[in-house]
Formats: structure tokens, sequence, C-alpha cells
């Protein structure tokens, strides 16, 4: 009884993390959207920049993936431990490098201040690492899940 009380704590805990990620990821990129919006009409700005990937960035990658997660916490059992967590501090890790990053940039280059030096590149490339990683890792437990989940078993 005891465990069985753990495991759906950590579950619920889990999936209360994964929904106020995804509120948040959700504001944030209409947020991006109205940012990207405002700034380029008030700087009459008509060329291009990268200010309006982050708005798709927080919403792709941030607000469905968390909802994904959501919705697989929820039907599979994947196990709360280390890889989980590692997962959740990775993938937050990743999405504000690489999302902060556009909204610096995207500002720079409407704002006209913006230069290009590799240290910036090499920033955002660690965001999109660290998502991949958390992606592996997210790939990793959902494996572990499966293999331990009984309806994985009855359904094959």
């Amino acid at each position: 009884m005891v465990t069985t009380l753990s495991t759906k704590l950590e579950k619920n805990v889990t999936s209360t993390a994964l929904y106020r990620s995804a509120v948040t990821y959700l504001a944030l990129g209409l947020a991006a959207g109205l940012y990207y919006r405002t700034l380029t009409h008030a700087q009459d700005f008509e060329g291009t920049t990268v200010l309006g990937l982050a708005h798709t960035h927080f919403l792709a990658l941030g607000f469905m993936i968390s909802l994904i997660l959501l919705l697989l916490v929820r039907t599979v059992t994947i196990p709360a431990d280390r890889v989980s967590r590692a997962v959740m501090w990775t993938y937050h890790a990743g999405m504000a490098l690489t999302a902060g990053m556009l909204v610096f940039k995207g500002t720079g280059e409407v704002l006209g201040w913006w230069v290009d030096r590799p240290m910036w590149a090499g920033i955002s490339g660690t965001g999109h690492i660290l998502l991949t990683v958390a992606f592996t890792l997210a790939m990793i437990s959902l494996g572990r899940g499966l293999k331990a989940s009984p309806r994985a078993s009855t359904a094959a």
C-alpha cells in the first residue's frame, strides 16, 4: 500500500510539474509572439529576424512537448528515477538557452545592434544540444516504462 501511494504521489507531482511547464511555455510563446509583433511594428522593421522563431520554439518545443510528455506520463508508468528528473532539468535548461538566445539575437537584429560572434552561436548550440540530450533521456525513460508496465505486455 505504501509503495502504491508513493508511486501515485510521484506520478501526480510529475503530472503537475508537466502541466505547469506546459502552461508556462504557452504563456511565454504567446508573450514572445506579442513582443515580436510589437517591437517590429514600433521600429518599422521589415527585414528578417530570428525573433519570430522564439514564438514557435516556445509553443512547439515548450508547450506541445510538455503536453505530449504529460500524456505519456499519464498513460505509461514511467519510473520517477534519476533519468526522469534529468529529462526535465535538461529540457528546461535547453529551452531557456535556445529560446532565450532567439529573443536576445532577434531583439538585437530589430534594434540594429546585433553583431554575430562565435560565442553566441555556441550558446545557442548548447541549448540545442541540451534539448537533444533531454529527448534522448526521455526515450530511455519511456522505454524503461514500457518494459515495466503491465499494460505493455498485455497489449503486445
